[in-house]
């Protein structure tokens, strides 16, 4: 075994007397880095791009809802102070939530309105990490307030401090229209929430839905939100009526953003294949260099098998170092990408502000504005979201292992079955 560790170390180390064999054997390593760095980045970004969604979605609905029939649920204080008693769960609210039309200065919109407890801000921290507001607060305690969407308040013609009008119909199918005052103006980042959203205070929402002394339903929110089924059996003890979690509202964009995230695994894996050719042609290559060294070898005593181990141990230890390295490499960009991009915008403001200075001197040009990859105005987010998961790490890790020790695999054999006295004679 000692012979086999010690020729397999050899063989991959760069010697100006390998024509060239061994540094291709490096080039083939540093493609692997490359592939496990990129892989690494990539999945990064596609889990930090897609949790950032998700939490779009569980905006509104929070983690698990629960509904009641007809006009909602009776009772709701004595459901809430059980369900609080769950452990995992965080908090839980009373809410409302209906359709309107909403008359503006402009236009008129149909309009979902959902009811929320005015102190909703100070008792769930983590409301407003998903809603942004462009104006004003998000402040309901004064009766007959409304935070409306931003491209609904946009197409209403409404701004802070002005009057929409919120028109419901009864049972019997009366037309009753309510004066609210514009408080806030929020965006969400998500088209449907931020052109037909609107918020109003609980209260006023048991006044115009006709529903005193009852709740819509109920948000829920717990400490681990991606396993929010196993808190069901335990809601459903505690409460007559069905939870829904937020997987099972929004069950079609999950599932495509499950699906994407298998897609982009499976284009790494076609990646990672080519990098496997690229090893199986420098093993090839490294075989045909060396089968005068090991047809001596063989000679004096080197048996089959440990000619197959030996360039078996290169293969699996090109992918181990490779993938080790391409994984702390990837690691590094990922924590560090905003920084770089950072970095990147200076650079190119700079360059962008010196060419105005000299083209300003021939001719009158309007100054550049400040370059961003990620305009405000623009996109939702102002830096690219990473999100590193472990089980991640360890696919590209055995992913990038096995195909490099399986490119080996024929290289092996055919160095295991060189016959000394042909490789000898025909030199």
């Amino acid at each position: 075994m000692n012979i086999v560790l010690y020729l397999s170390s050899k063989y991959l180390t760069p010697k100006a007397s390998d024509r060239g064999i061994s540094a291709i054997a490096v080039i083939a390593l540093l493609t692997i880095i490359v592939s496990s760095a990129a892989a690494v980045v990539i999945l990064s970004a596609a889990n930090g791009i897609h949790s950032n969604f998700l939490q779009k979605l569980m905006a509104k609905d929070a983690h698990i809802i629960v509904l009641g029939p007809g006009k909602g649920i009776p009772d709701y204080k004595n459901y809430i102070s059980k369900i609080e008693k769950i452990p995992g769960v965080k908090t839980v609210m009373p809410y409302f939530q209906n359709q309107a039309l909403i008359k503006g200065s402009l236009n008129v919109r149909g309009t979902e309105i959902m009811g929320v407890p005015s102190r909703v801000v100070e008792e769930d921290k983590d409301f407003l990490k998903q809603f942004v507001m462009q104006e004003g607060k998000f402040d309901l305690s004064s009766p007959n307030s409304v935070i409306l969407g931003y491209n609904l308040a946009w197409n209403l013609g409404a701004s802070i401090g002005s009057f929409v009008y919120v028109t419901v119909y009864s049972e019997e199918f009366y037309s009753v229209q309510y004066k609210f005052k514009v408080r806030g103006i929020f965006s969400v980042g998500n088209r449907d929430y931020d052109s037909s959203l609107a918020f109003i205070s609980f209260q006023d929402a048991q006044l115009i839905f006709d529903s005193a002394g009852m709740a819509y339903g109920l948000a829920i929110k717990v400490e681990e939100p991606f396993e929010a089924e196993k808190y069901i059996p335990s809601i459903k003890k505690a409460c007559p009526y069905y939870p829904y979690t937020w997987k099972t509202l929004h069950r079609n964009d999950y599932a495509a953003l499950q699906d994407e995230k298998m897609l982009i695994m499976v284009i790494l894996a076609f990646f990672f294949i080519v990098v496997g050719f690229n090893i199986l042609s420098t093993m090839i290559a490294m075989v045909l260099d060396k089968k005068e060294e090991i047809g001596i070898l063989k000679a004096m005593g080197l048996k089959p098998k440990e000619t197959l181990y030996i360039f078996l141990l290169d293969g699996f230890l090109l992918g181990v170092f490779g993938s080790l390295s391409g994984i702390l490499t990837g690691l590094f960009i990922a924590i560090t990408l905003n920084d770089i991009l950072r970095w990147i915008e200076k650079g190119i403001t700079f360059i962008n502000s010196s060419a105005y200075f000299f083209v300003s001197w021939i001719k009158g040009v309007s100054a550049p504005e400040p370059f961003h990859f990620f305009n405000s105005s623009v996109y939702y987010i102002d830096k690219m979201p990473m999100q590193i998961i472990f089980t991640d790490l360890a696919f590209v890790l055995l992913l990038s292992v096995f195909l490099s020790s399986l490119a080996v695999v024929i290289p092996a054999f055919k160095a295991s079955r060189l016959r000394p006295v042909e490789v000898l004679r025909n030199d």
